[in-house]
């Protein structure tokens, strides 16, 4: 999303439903009119000059999506993005460039995301008594979140007006999640006066300041260990590990079902993007290259 609101204006930009519905709900009122900037169903094929352009679902979050590009010479060309594992639905690919985010051989997690979204249940029931419990997390994963602690808290949650929005959004798409309150609203603030409530941080929000009674939970995609979802900085300080990404075994096991032939790591966002390569290329058999990363500001490079 870097420079979008520049982007926008240059090229057509193709998404998903769902992606398309939050953009449109968190940024600037012209996006819905704009020719320029498509929303189609997942499986829908669109066509864009020479090519045709397929988007499935990655399992990630709401919109998120496996990119399939066919060249009118028939050549397939895939990008994964974030996905979690496993899918109903694999892109098939000649060549596929995927995401690093869990490349490395010690990424395997001993622990499925029940026993993650089971903790962050337990968490917040165990703190409550104590003072606010505020819960932070970047968007995909605290919606999830929220559908997790549905209708099994029993007290007032707050959010920020932007979170609201995007809330309406995943309902929108079938997403069950219990009322949160606006912050800012009166209700809201009288709720706050109680000290008994939930607190949710998304993207965008402004992180709490420390007052020594209330318990903060972070959401993090990353592990911090293998065999526990959960990392203690203090009784009053967690962070828990609800991601929605394939760890390594996962991400083997989704290069492999999109049967390609050739496969490039997307080294431009971290990850272990060697450690991946050699990996493919030795228990898959398959030709995998980690290109050097060039930036250019230039549109569509």
């Amino acid at each position: 999303m870097d420079s979008f609101e520049t982007s926008k204006a240059f090229q057509t930009i193709l998404t998903s439903r769902g992606t398309h519905a939050l953009l449109c709900a968190q940024l600037n009122a012209d996006l819905p009119y704009r020719s320029n900037f498509v929303g189609a169903e997942f499986g829908s094929v669109m066509n864009y000059g020479d090519f045709q352009v397929t988007l499935e679902s990655s399992g990630h979050m709401l919109g998120a999506a496996q990119v399939r590009v066919e060249t009118r010479e028939g050549l397939r060309l895939g990008y994964s993005g974030d996905f979690s594992w496993p899918l109903d639905k694999v892109i098939q690919v000649d060549t596929l460039v995927v995401d690093p985010t869990y490349g490395s051989p010690s990424s395997v997690r001993e622990y499925d995301q029940g026993a993650a979204e089971a903790a962050l249940l337990h968490v917040i029931h165990r703190t409550r008594h104590f003072g606010p419990v505020r819960v932070l997390a970047h968007q995909g994963t605290l919606q999830r979140a929220l559908q997790v602690v549905s209708g099994q808290l029993g007290f007032p949650m707050l959010g920020s007006r932007r979170l609201l929005k995007e809330i309406a959004v995943y309902r929108d798409f079938g997403c069950v999640i219990d009322d949160v309150l606006d912050v800012e609203s009166p209700e809201g603030k009288e709720v706050a006066k109680t000290r008994t409530y939930l607190r949710w941080y998304g993207t965008g929000d402004s992180l709490p300041i420390p007052d020594g009674e209330s318990t903060a939970i972070k959401l993090s995609a990353f592990m911090s260990r293998q065999d526990d979802p959960v990392l203690h900085y203090s009784d009053r300080s967690l962070r828990i590990a609800m991601s929605n990404h394939a760890d390594f075994a996962g991400t083997l096991q989704y290069i492999e079902a999109s049967g390609a032939r050739t496969v490039v790591v997307d080294a431009s966002r971290g990850g272990n993007a060697i450690a991946l390569a050699e990996a493919v290329t030795s228990r898959l058999g398959i030709e995998c290259v980690v290109p050097e990363v060039e930036l250019s500001r230039e549109w569509g490079r």
